[in-house]
């Protein structure tokens, strides 16, 4: 763990993708401003999700770029345009439907700088670094979500949106300067081969059955993250010493356990994970005391912390120079897809049913595709050592 956090090159990443979560963070309150500006809630709705839109559908086309031109440029442009773009919100003195070309552009742009900085990860780190880089890179992020909403309500308390908006460019700003001193390795050989297409990759590569696996992991989240707090509401139980205990479990996973997770069979664990959040949200339907919802909290934090890492790491062992970003964009495509199109199930669920009867019949998914996973594909498809690395390379 000392080699990586002390790499000046894990740090310049870790900070940029720092940076860059602190302006996405901080877009909870933009609802409030165009809500003040006279929209209603559905062009609230729309207006929020717009960046995922772009963010997702943008990514057949900016992945096998990042590959064919470098990381270093796309990371810089993210970021920088992240946060600067906020500035054109100020243009506006009424809701004005040309804002969600502004929001359009910044999901173009976080897709640009988060897959970007994810792939130069994935290039410096070996076979047996993957599962512990990929999670000591993620505290970055979740520091971030901690961080980024108190900054920006507390300027936009003390001083309004304008200072708020300049906030969050300010913070696109320090990540693009932090970014440009990154040092981007020079192409191999096999670097500079054809241009790799995006979805011959999807096939050729043999990664559809972990995409499936990964949105599962995604829907699975969101039900967790979106659903919860309104469960806890309905209950008298507070949600926040949930997220609170999911916290601080994932962090203690990725920094005390990282080591020992990459010295561990990718599929096996996988499987435990996904068992693990089967049961999580099974069992969430029954809490009903404080002490539950700490312990649930915990193993949400613990299940979390090793899977995203231990997928992503698994997806991309079987990547190589010159498609590693599509597969870095497969794998965050994928979870990204779980979560936005599950809430819309999971929303329609509880309310034909109850939220209870959600957290269960999610659970039982879950649990049905670990038994999919044992007969199809984990231990049918996937080696546990590097297929595109004979030799596991230094940490860069």
């Amino acid at each position: 763990m000392t080699e990586l956090i002390t790499n000046s090159r894990f740090i310049v990443l870790a900070g940029s993708n720092f940076f860059l979560f602190l302006v996405v963070s901080a877009w909870s309150f933009l609802s409030i401003f165009v809500s003040d500006l006279g929209a209603n809630t559905g062009d609230i709705g729309i207006l929020m999700a717009s960046a995922g839109i772009t963010s997702l559908g943008a990514l057949p086309f900016i992945a096998p770029l990042i590959d064919q031109y470098g990381r270093k440029n796309f990371m810089v442009f993210g970021v920088l345009s992240v946060g600067v773009s906020n500035l054109g919100f100020i243009l506006f003195q009424s809701y004005s439907q040309w804002m969600l070309l502004i929001r359009l552009f910044q999901g173009l742009a976080f897709a640009a700088c988060f897959n970007a900085c994810s792939t130069a990860l994935v290039d410096m780190l070996p076979f047996h670094k993957r599962v512990q880089g990929i999670g000591l890179y993620g505290i970055s992020g979740s520091l971030a979500v901690a961080i980024g909403p108190y900054l920006g309500e507390t300027v936009l308390i003390l001083y309004g949106f304008n200072a708020y908006f300049v906030l969050l460019a300010i913070f696109g700003v320090l990540g693009a300067c932090l970014g440009s001193t990154f040092t981007e390795l020079p192409k191999t050989d096999q670097s500079r081969g054809p241009r790799v297409k995006f979805f011959p990759t999807v096939f050729h590569g043999r990664h559809i059955a972990m995409m499936v696996l990964v949105a599962v992991f995604g829907s699975g989240f969101a039900a967790m993250n979106t659903f919860f707090p309104l469960f806890a509401k309905s209950i008298g139980i507070r949600a926040g010493i949930f997220f609170t205990s999911y916290g601080v479990f994932l962090i203690f996973v990725r920094v005390i356990l990282g080591s020992l997770l990459d010295r561990m069979d990718r599929d096996k664990l996988i499987l435990v994970c996904l068992v693990g959040f089967g049961a999580l949200l099974v069992a969430t339907s029954q809490i009903q005391a404080l002490w539950q919802t700490v312990f649930l909290g915990g193993l949400f934090g613990v299940t979390q912390g090793i899977s995203y890492p231990a997928m992503m790491a698994r997806m991309v062992d079987r990547s190589t120079e010159i498609n590693r970003a599509i597969v870095v964009s497969l794998f965050t495509g994928s979870f990204g897809v779980g979560i936005n199109l599950s809430v819309l199930l999971w929303g329609f669920v509880a309310k034909f049913k109850s939220l209870s009867f959600m957290f269960v019949f999610g659970g039982c998914l879950m649990l049905l595709a670990a038994i999919f996973c044992v007969l199809m594909f984990l231990f049918s498809q996937s080696p546990s050592v590097p297929t595109t690395e004979t030799v596991p390379p230094k940490l860069n």
